[in-house]
């Protein structure tokens, strides 16, 4: 399944916080399971184990997402529109499957950012036109207050799919015990939403009746006027700044510490409170949306209604030592049952209900005919090696199409002859194919960080698979490679199924533009002045070496070949990359050894009592 999430930020933005931390790991597990995500959002941007494009800035990439997805990413499975207060109104500009993943609903937080005009638009977007706009999409949160927020404005519970998340922390050699001395500590960014101000208020009343440190973990917007604040008063004595810290740092600070306090006006999930608790470490925050979903009052931590209580809490369970050890075990425990597994779970579950399908329709990769499907398959071509995966998923599809029309596939074995890391071999299997894929390299296999299931590693030039026992047989860029081509198609014949086997082969001509492959078009003066070229150029020598692994083949020999065998029904002759109406091109001598760029030969095998043996030359 490819995926294209829309986010406002990278993990890169001075201002990231619990949003694209959980975008981040959702991207990253999904890999994991083999899907391909690539993240747009607005820059700055990081370089990331999964493709990042930042798309303008941080309001602009709200108008040209719609562009941007035209030119790029029409043929993704699904659009994930992550809204973090705007929405990127994915349902009015995209006809295929979307997704919208909605950590809450603001309410009166736009007050806070904007002027009163501004605010009230986005507030009458997000109360009016969400449910509007995405009423046939699935809506995504992260708590069952979000979900219920969701159900006030007006949205159906059955379109509302609640993620839990998964909760985990820098693996430590040994976990650290508890501070000796008082120690409590907040995480999260310093923004007005997180109410730091409030914890130094309620700080400058507690530190001096138990002591010890406060420790505030996070960056964002208020980061200098806070630490200023902390330096310039003198009853915030025992309190700190610390910033941005490593993952390592955290979960170290996370065990030591006595109690998280959370003082955030409400919440998505509070992530940290969960992470907080699988360090045994329980938690104090207001009742509030998401917040009370993360902590169970009275189990795992406790909620208080107001300032008041809020500090009379803190007070308590600083004074309380089997309290709060009770509270730690209960919280750990809990925090067992978030994991990042059942959170993926969720969101597949979420895409499948926006009417998608968990393995890649290579079928609906872009046009099928005429000039339109010529010029996709070009442009793709040119970003062959930065974009491999959208140029070999189109040209599978391409060729899945042109199989069906001379053979019934489902059922039925078929074999991908040099098929690498599998592209055709899992159109096939969309198609209902039981297929194989047979590749002399290991490399090949995996290609693309790729792994092609059900895959033989073998020679295509002496195939191990009895005779005619395959229903259809696909071989594409292969005959050029192999120093006997003869010995190829006859391996190919062989293992045909007579009367029913459909052969599909295709090759580029050593005289087409692409004939020297990465050297070209320099192999118009000769293979290895060519590969000489390339490695003077490059610093390295071409992966496809002249008479090695790369041979001249002619066209006209290929046909001759074919027209000389009557055991043979050849029913099509033509250029792969070119439209039907050009097919004209592959007739003509000469001419298709050019122009052609790429021939596609489809046959059969004939009914013959005598089959050619195995490797006959």
């Amino acid at each position: 399944m490819r995926i294209l999430f829309l986010a406002w930020r990278d993990l890169a933005h001075p201002n990231a916080g619990g949003s694209e931390v959980v975008i981040d790991r959702l991207i990253r597990e999904l890999q994991e399971r083999g899907h391909e995500a690539t993240l747009m959002c607005g820059g700055p941007i990081e370089e990331r184990p999964y493709p990042v494009i930042q798309n303008g800035s941080t309001y602009s990439q709200y108008i040209t997402a719609p562009f941007r997805y035209a030119r790029q990413f029409r043929d993704v499975d699904v659009v994930v529109d992550v809204a973090n207060g705007v929405p990127y109104l994915t349902p009015l500009w995209r006809r295929g499957p979307s997704v919208c993943i909605l950590f809450h609903v603001h309410g009166n937080q736009w007050q806070r950012y904007f002027p009163k005009p501004v605010a009230r638009v986005f507030a009458s977007l997000e109360q009016r036109g969400i449910p509007a706009i995405y009423k046939d999409v699935p809506l995504v949160t992260i708590s069952d207050s979000g979900a219920h927020e969701l159900e006030i404005l007006g949205v159906s519970p059955r379109n509302i799919h609640v993620l839990n998340l998964g909760v985990d922390l820098e693996d430590l050699e040994k976990d650290p015990e508890k501070s000796v001395d008082p120690l409590f500590i907040s995480v999260g960014r310093l923004a007005l939403n997180k109410r730091i101000d409030l914890l130094l208020d309620m700080w400058a009343e507690v530190g001096p009746q138990i002591g010890g440190r406060l420790l505030i973990i996070g960056d964002g917007p208020e980061r200098e006027r806070l630490t200023a604040r902390v330096r310039d008063e003198p009853a915030l004595r025992g309190a700190e700044i610390l910033g941005r810290v490593s993952a390592e740092r955290k979960a170290e600070l996370m065990h030591e510490a006595w109690l998280l306090v959370h003082t955030a006006e409400r919440e998505g999930w509070g992530l940290v409170i969960l992470e907080a608790a699988r360090c045994s470490t329980p938690s104090i925050g207001f009742r509030v949306k998401g917040v009370k979903d993360a902590i169970l009052h009275g189990k795992t931590g406790l909620l208080a209604k107001d300032e008041a209580g809020f500090t009379q809490a803190w007070l308590s369970l600083a004074g309380d030592t089997e309290r709060r050890s009770q509270l730690a075990a209960a919280a750990e425990l809990r925090s067992r049952d978030f994991t990042w597994q059942r959170t993926i779970d969720t969101f597949v579950e979420a895409v499948e209900a926006a009417g998608t399908k968990t393995v890649h329709d290579p079928l609906a990769d872009g046009p099928s005919k005429g000039i339109a499907r010529s010029v996709h398959l070009f442009s793709l071509f040119r970003k062959e090696t930065q974009e491999p995966d959208r140029f070999y998923h189109y040209l599978a599809a391409d060729t899945i199409r042109s199989i069906e029309r001379h053979a019934d596939v489902r059922g039925s074995l078929t074999l991908d002859v040099g098929g690498g890391p599998g592209y055709v071999a899992e159109a096939l299997r969309h198609a209902g194919a039981d297929c194989i894929v047979v590749d002399y390299s290991a490399e090949e296999l995996a290609l693309h960080g790729r792994s092609a299931t059900g895959a033989v590693q073998g020679d295509a030039q002496a195939l191990p698979f009895k005779t005619g026992s395959a229903r259809v047989i696909h071989c594409s860029n292969v005959l050029e490679h192999v120093p006997n081509w003869h010995a190829l198609l006859e391996e190919i014949v062989r293992v045909l199924e007579p009367r029913a086997g459909i052969g599909y082969l295709s090759f580029t001509p050593w005289l087409s533009p692409w004939g020297g492959h990465e050297t070209s078009p320099w192999h118009y003066l000769g293979g290895e002045r060519a590969a000489k070229r390339f490695e003077r150029r490059n610093g390295r020598p071409p992966k496809n070496k002249f008479g090695e692994s790369l041979h001249r083949v002619k066209a006209a020999d290929v046909i001759a070949w074919f027209n000389s065998r009557p055991d043979i029904e050849v029913f099509d002759v033509r250029p792969r990359y070119l439209p039907n109406w050009l097919g004209w091109v592959a007739r003509i001598p000469g001419v298709r050894e050019v122009l052609a760029w790429n021939l596609v030969i489809v046959f059969r095998r004939r009914a013959f009592d005598k089959v050619p043996s195995a490797g006959a030359n």
